[in-house]
Order: structure tokens, then C-alpha cells, then sequence
């Protein structure tokens, strides 16, 4: 991922994350999306990395967030095509979700989660602003199924206008930035502030010059895990031939250094599968 300075707008990722983690920025974004007023924001980050595990498969969250009522928000900005947003959905709710509850904390503790996508396209098609995922019982869809997560899906380049207005407008806003169009932010107080933010950001040689390191970073990260992730296979495959190899020799009865000789594994692997059969 790289910036260019032309490129510098709310739509960019980095952008975004660098100019939503002022809660006076986000909160009043997050209302208008909602449609309701929210908590005092207590807790941001932007670009935070969620990970369980050295070889498990990581998030990088534009921005998180919590309010007083520890009610938590995830807020992405997704440019271009977008793919399997369904699943990236339920992984980002599970990573945010485990990282809040305590050890001995109940599940109906567990916290109300909203995660947001801010899409520059329209995901599925259909026109909407607003793509919000609703949960209900087959046989008996009177029954909602509350379990306090929540997914918004958000269409930067809509049709059908199924939000409250200054939702719209910021979609709009959003829309023209990224498509390079001339836009008209004067009658929006919040909007003139946001704008000005992005100037403000984009007339900073040495902010610009950090979210380009930033970029470049990240880039680099993408492509070892690729190549990371690639060899960890190859040689997940390698070693699970070997023991299968074993397991088959172990089954003729074979001692267990012809096995070691065979299957390539050691004396000591050998010994350890001998004990498990």
C-alpha cells in the first residue's frame, strides 16, 4: 500500500484511521450511522493489531473503539472491491469480543459490538446506503436473535438513501473525495471540520511522510505473511507425510530406527507416535 499525495483523502485507510481517532471526529459519525446518541468515547486506537497466536490468523483494525458504556465499535474504510465481508465481519467480532471479557466474567457480560464498513463501492448491488444485518429464528421470524453484535455495511456510492441525512452526506463526502469530484461541505459544520482535518493532514510534510512509512510498512508486513505463510505450509505438508509414513510403518511393526531411516522423521518423533498409538 502506497500514498499518494493526490491520493490523500478521508477514503484512504490510513487517513481515515489518522483523522477518526479524535472523538469529536468519530462520535458524531458513529450517532449519525446509529441513529441514536452514544456514550463518551473513552478508549481509541487506529491501525491495531489483534493476533492470538504467533501463526493464527491476525486483524488490523482502521479504528477501535469504546464508550463509557463499553459498548465496543470497530469503524473500517474499505476502498475498492471488497470480498468476503461476511466473514471478515464475524472474525472481527469473535477477536474484539474475546479480548473484553474477563476470565471470570459471565457471557452476559459480554459487551454490545457494532462492526462498520465504510464501503467506496456498493457491496451487494442492490443500491442501498445501508446494508445492516438482521438476525431471526427460521419457523418463527417474529423472534429476533439478540446477541448484542451488529454489522453495518455502508455504501459510499448508493442509490436508495435508507439513512439519516448527515449519514448521507457524509457518504457523499466520502464518494467525492475518493472519485475526485468537486463537493460542497459549507452547509455541514462536522464536515467542514473533517475536510480541514484531511487539508490540515495533507499540508503536514512530516504526518505524510509517517503514513507513507506506515504504508510501505504495512506492505511489507502483507508480504511475509504471504511468503511466511506459504513456506509454513509447505512444510506443515512435508512433516505430515513424514508422520503418516511413520504411522504406517508402525503398524508393520517395523523397529523404530528403520522407521527414523524411512520417514525422515527422528528417533525421537518416532518414539512419541509409537506412544500415542
Amino acid at each position: 500500500m502506497s500514498i499518494d499525495i493526490s491520493d490523500i483523502s478521508l477514503a484512504n485507510d490510513l487517513v481515515f484511521g489518522e483523522v477518526m481517532r479524535q472523538p469529536e471526529n468519530v462520535k458524531p459519525l458513529l450517532e449519525a450511522v446509529l441513529e441514536k446518541e452514544i456514550a463518551e468515547i473513552v478508549f481509541i486506537e487506529k491501525q491495531q493489531d489483534i493476533k492470538d497466536g504467533l501463526y493464527l490468523h491476525g486483524i488490523r483494525l482502521d479504528i477501535s473503539l469504546a464508550d463509557a458504556d463499553g459498548t465496543q465499535y470497530c469503524v473500517e474504510m474499505q476502498v475498492g472491491r471488497a470480498y468476503d465481508l461476511e466473514k471478515r465481519i464475524r472474525f472481527y467480532q469473535s477477536s474484539i469480543d474475546r479480548r473484553t471479557l474477563e476470565a471470570a466474567e459471565t457471557y452476559r457480560k459480554l459487551h454490545e459490538s457494532y462492526v462498520i464498513f465504510i464501503c467506496t463501492g456498493d457491496y451487494y448491488k442492490r443500491g442501498l446506503a445501508l446494508y445492516k444485518r438482521k438476525s431471526i429464528i427460521e419457523g418463527a421470524e417474529d423472534l429476533l436473535y439478540e446477541d448484542g453484535s451488529h454489522a453495518y455495511i455502508l455504501n459510499a456510492n448508493f442509490k436508495i438513501p435508507n439513512m439519516s441525512e448527515p449519514a448521507l452526506d457524509f457518504l457523499r463526502y466520502i464518494h467525492a473525495r475518493h472519485r475526485k469530484l468537486s463537493v460542497d461541505v459549507s452547509d455541514s459544520d462536522y464536515l467542514t471540520k473533517i475536510d480541514q482535518a484531511v487539508k490540515d493532514l495533507k499540508s503536514d510534510k512530516g504526518r505524510v511522510e509517517r503514513l507513507m512509512t506506515l504504508a510501505a510498512k504495512l506492505q511489507d508486513e502483507r508480504w511475509i505473511g504471504r511468503q511466511e505463510g506459504l513456506e509454513e505450509g509447505i512444510e506443515k505438508g512435508a512433516y505430515d507425510t513424514k508422520v503418516a509414513t511413520a504411522k504406517r510403518l508402525l503398524e508393520r511393526k517395523m523397529s523404530l530406527e528403520d522407521i527414523a531411516d524411512i520417514s525422515g522423521l527422528t528417533i525421537s518423533e518416532v518414539k512419541k507416535l509409537a506412544e500415542d498409538e
